[in-house]
């Protein structure tokens, strides 16, 4: 894990000290090493920062080239598979002198070109620079794990793994594009090629952007999750799946993962794993410990006295597995101190409140080791939403259900959030609960109103609806179809594949793995996601759908297997995550905060949202009134007006954070 940048300005003749200030803004994701690499007679410059993670000697230094100096590259990931990819290329001729596998993607690209990144295995973001065919690539892997942001303007490419690094460089105007901005407050991500900024793009996920002497960009997508799907591949392994029996499909799915998860502890340093107590977690912890041999170092945090502390169960796990456990107890103190610190973390906005729990938790990871697993990724492959049953059952539903289901969301929306709360927590009894209910019955609501398959699922997934954004917005832009675009691009016949395979595209890389890769670097942390492996997706894409929703149990494959290590009734309730009590937050310790941030001074300075619109969203949330918007969608506005009062105008602060 490291953090990569670079110029790329053809016959203008740069310095190595023009990077510097990009380097300096990012000084957290590698502070292990540091190098600078003018190339093309002076057109281009590399710049990396090193986590060594893989070959702890100078032998692994970037930017690396080949032995003949034709190709460089600066890059940030791992390939996890990069042995059995060298032992292949040194039956082909290839020497090595390191034990790097930037020197194997190098030994790679020289065989096979392009093509070399069908064959990796891995999270990746690179530059490479082929000074014979005189292009620059820049290349990510297949879900997005890895950041990579470019800009094109005034007669140069600036690329950079952080928005900051091109902020910092002053390779952006800082132009908010009206577009992104809407897609943030409805959905609290902004989906790739976009970013925040109208003249800085990311790099999509599985795509290679080539870019010649005249700055002309070309994008080349080698994999895309529709292909998960809709391949030729996809449909000859469903069904060859689906021909197994039970026993023989679950083993199945446990080697495929098990491979997944073992490639993930592949390092030359210590390697721990986020376990919240969860299904995800729990079975990477599980598969590792039991069928792998390690012995695993697990961290997990608390809420204290809060409905989203599940940390009793990671303990529960963590004993069972005997790993060496670590935990933190988050205080409303502490909740205080992490929130002025993710304003600096998010330089592009990141509207996912667990972001707090995430920097907490990999804060005390970094302590112990210098590579943790997380559990991304395993809801999207395995039905793990609850949206994914309730919106898939009301899709299915007669005509008179949808009526029952309207008759119902109207007497929930016309209730003060305080009474549906206490009539859900009497309807469940001692039962297990969704945190945050009221959230959720906000966008069951507005889901109940649809009346087409798409409108339905993205009710479900937005904060605001499209409506709501738009009013919120200070200059609304035209309607934007992305999101649409992204759900019709596959032709499963099951509406929950959509569901999945849009929220893959999307809110995978959009949203958690944004969290995940600022809050990790922040603490010089490598975070690996072992779920998003792409041979084990296949598998998981090509399951049958009552193995991962059955009836309204999510998720179910992933039980089964869970089950055969631990009772099922330790898992028999709904994901938490390391999600964040942020309804509690903002009316409580955050409560000023917000107020202030959100007054009507702040937004109309900032000029990105509208005060009046804002202000009164607010005051509702706060009132706890019938109709008011969720936890969620408030939090929202707030990381979006503090981003703005950090990043838009004001000079950035460089160095470590």
């Amino acid at each position: 894990m490291c953090g990569i940048a670079g110029i790329y300005a053809p016959d203008a003749r740069l310095e190595a000290s023009v990077i510097a200030p990009m380097l300096a803004s990012m000084a957290h994701r590698g502070p292990d090493d540091r190098g600078v690499q003018v190339l093309s007679q002076g057109e281009l410059v590399f710049g990396h920062l090193r986590l060594s993670i893989l070959d702890l000697s100078p032998l692994g230094h970037q930017p690396m080239s080949t032995p003949d100096g034709k190709v460089w590259i600066v890059y940030n990931g791992e390939i996890y598979n990069f042995r059995e990819i060298r032992a292949e290329l040194v039956s082909l001729g290839s020497t090595f002198v390191s034990d790097s596998d930037t020197e194997v993607v190098l030994a790679a690209y020289r065989t096979w070109g392009l093509a070399a990144v069908d064959r990796f295995r891995g999270m990746f973001a690179f530059a490479l620079w082929d000074d014979t065919l005189k292009q620059l690539y820049l290349c990510r892997d297949r879900f997005g794990v890895k950041p990579l942001y470019f800009s094109v303007r005034d007669g140069c490419v600036a690329f950079s793994s952080e928005m900051r690094g091109l902020i910092c460089g002053d390779h952006t105007t800082r132009s908010v594009n009206p577009l992104s901005v809407c897609e943030f407050v409805q959905y609290g991500y902004i989906s790739a090629p976009r970013s925040i900024f109208s003249d800085v793009q990311t790099v999509k996920p599985g795509c290679i952007c080539t870019i010649d002497s005249e700055l002309r960009v070309f994008e080349h997508c080698y994999w895309t999750a529709s292909a998960l799907y809709d391949s030729d591949a996809a449909t000859g392994l469903r069904h060859e799946l689906a021909s197994l029996p039970d026993e023989t499909l679950l083993d199945r799915v446990e080697d495929s993962l098990q491979s997944a998860f073992a490639y993930r502890m592949v390092a030359d340093v210590p390697v721990g794993v986020f376990l919240s107590g969860g299904i995800d977690s729990s079975l990477v912890a599980t598969l590792l410990a039991k069928r792998g041999g390690f012995k695993l170092r697990t961290f997990t945090i608390g809420f204290e006295a809060s409905e989203f502390d599940e940390s009793a169960y990671a303990q529960t796990v963590a004993a069972a597995l005997g790993t060496e456990h670590l935990e933190f107890k988050v205080s409303p103190q502490s909740v205080l101190d992490t929130v002025d610190e993710i304003v600096d973390i998010a330089d592009e906005p990141i509207g996912d409140s667990s972001l707090i729990p995430t920097l907490m938790v990999s804060r005390l990871a970094r302590q112990h080791v210098k590579v943790a697993l997380s559990a991304d990724g395993a809801d999207e492959l395995f039905g793990g939403y609850a949206r994914y049953a309730y919106c898939g059952d009301f899709i299915q539903r007669s005509k008179l259900m949808h009526g029952l289901y309207w008759l119902s969301a109207e007497l929930i929306d016309s209730l003060p959030p305080a009474v549906v709360a206490r009539a859900y927590a009497i309807s469940r009894g001692r039962g297990p609960r969704f945190a945050a209910i009221n959230d959720k019955l906000r966008k069951f609501v507005r889901m109940s109103r649809t009346t087409t398959e798409f409108d339905a699922y993205d009710a479900a997934v937005s904060e605001w609806s499209a409506t709501e954004a738009r009013e919120m917005v200070a200059t609304p832009p035209a309607d934007d179809a992305g999101a649409r675009r992204t759900y019709d691009l596959i032709k499963a016949t099951d509406p929950r594949d959509r569901f999945m395979h849009s929220d893959l595209r999307r809110y995978l890389p959009g949203d958690l793995l944004v969290k995940v890769d600022r809050a990790s670097m922040a603490v010089s942390l490598e975070a690996r996601e072992p779920f998003l492996d792409h041979e084990a997706a296949k598998v998981a894409a090509a399951l049958a759908m009552n193995w991962k929703v059955h009836g309204q149990e999510n998720k179910y494959v992933l039980r089964k297997l869970l089950n055969r290590h631990f009772p099922a009734d330790l898992f028999s309730r709904p994901k938490q995550g390391f999600s964040a009590p942020i309804g509690e937050w903002l009316r409580g310790p955050l409560r000023a905060v917000a107020l202030a941030e959100l007054s009507p001074a702040r937004v109309s300075a900032s000029g990105i949202l509208d005060p009046s619109a804002v202000s009164l969203a607010v005051n509702r949330f706060l009132a706890a009134e019938p109709r008011a918007g969720s936890a969620a969608s408030v939090w929202i506005l707030l990381q979006l007006q503090r981003w703005a009062g950090r990043w838009l105008r004001c000079a950035p602060v460089t160095g470590n954070h």
